[in-house]
């Protein structure tokens, strides 16, 4: 067993160093820092690069990311680039993964990719309607996963867990009604530390 790890160790990193020479023959050597996580290409791109990266893997015969298997966003509240914007790309040509990693700000426009890949669409309005960030040059941005009139992006670290408004069924006027949300009862702070698992306590 150790010694087939060690021959997929080596092969991945042979295959690594095979895909990090394509990538750098691209000659966007300084948009872009490449390293290998769990054996799958992880490329760290900047806010102007990015596009470019997207389209040369997808168009370089040798590389042939075709295909956008996911797209979203992680929030990282407090930071200058408060969003990391994650592309996982599969090439078939190569059987291979590549992650591109996109950081930017809360007030920061994107640049729509679903001129380069077509499911790129939806995903845009998902990470919009989730996380609030705004896609420039997208054709129809609008939300796709919470109601008619939501109030803010149900991700976001900063939101609260209860909402803003909830729905019921009214009895009088036998139809379903939003209303703000009211708490019956006042989030409460437990403690929970045991006091038999105290060490003055064990015998």
């Amino acid at each position: 067993m150790s010694d087939m790890k060690e021959r997929l160790t080596d092969h991945n990193l042979n295959f690594f160093t095979y895909i990090h020479k394509l990538v750098e023959s691209l000659n966007f050597k300084n948009y872009y820092s490449l390293f290998l996580k769990y054996f799958q290409l992880v490329c760290i791109s900047n806010q102007i690069s990015y596009y470019i990266n997207l389209l040369n893997f997808k168009n370089f015969s040798l590389l042939k990311f075709s295909t956008l298997s996911d797209y979203t966003a992680l929030h990282y509240p407090g930071y200058i680039s408060e969003f990391e914007i994650n592309y996982l790309l599969l090439s078939y040509r190569l059987n291979f993964k590549c992650f591109l990693r996109n950081f930017t700000g809360k007030d920061d426009l994107i640049l729509s990719i679903d001129e380069i890949y077509a499911n790129a669409n939806w995903l845009e309005r998902e990470i919009w309607d989730l996380f609030g960030i705004k896609f420039i040059y997208h054709k129809d941005l609008r939300r796709i996963l919470t109601d008619y009139g939501f109030v803010g992006h149900p991700l976001l670290k900063y939101f609260p867990l209860t909402g803003f408004t909830e729905l019921r069924f009214d009895d009088c006027i036998n139809r379903i009604v939003k209303e703000l949300v009211e708490m019956t009862q006042s989030f409460r702070k437990f403690n929970y530390n045991n006091p038999w698992l105290r060490k003055e306590n064990q015998l």
